[in-house]
């Protein structure tokens, strides 16, 4: 019988040995990849950390993570969200863009951009 969540054994386990999979809280990743212009992380990456700090302060349901490059494509800044069901992915039920500032907080930031690209995932397991 197949479920999304972990049986009472794997349950077990879980407890019994803590390098055994989990079966984590979020499901699904977003990921927005911005391809900054030269010279705008120096205020986009700050930026983002002040807005996430606020609105982690105001709503503890959203799940961020904030990465930029070391390799590959220069001047990149990765957005990652998390959900627990694909439809808090949906534009209409997301967390962040449904903040009272996060108009004004994205019209700010978009003309540091040159690009954007967002894909979603499917979390199968996390140790």
């Amino acid at each position: 019988m197949a479920c999304l969540g972990m049986t009472l054994a794997s349950l077990l386990v879980s407890a019994q040995n803590p390098t055994s999979p989990q079966t984590p809280a979020v499901m699904y990743v977003e990921r927005n990849v911005f391809t900054l212009k030269f010279g705008a992380s120096k205020e986009a990456v700050p930026m983002w950390k002040e807005y996430l700090e606020r609105v982690q302060k105001r709503d503890k349901k959203i799940h961020a993570r904030l990465l930029t490059d070391v390799s590959g494509a220069a001047y990149s800044l990765v957005l990652e969200l998390g959900y627990e069901t694909f439809a808090e992915a949906e534009p209409s039920q997301c967390r962040l863009t449904h903040q009272a500032d996060w108009k004004e907080f994205y019209a700010k930031f978009i003309p540091l951009c040159e690009r954007s690209e967002r894909t979603y995932y499917r979390l199968q397991v996390e140790y």
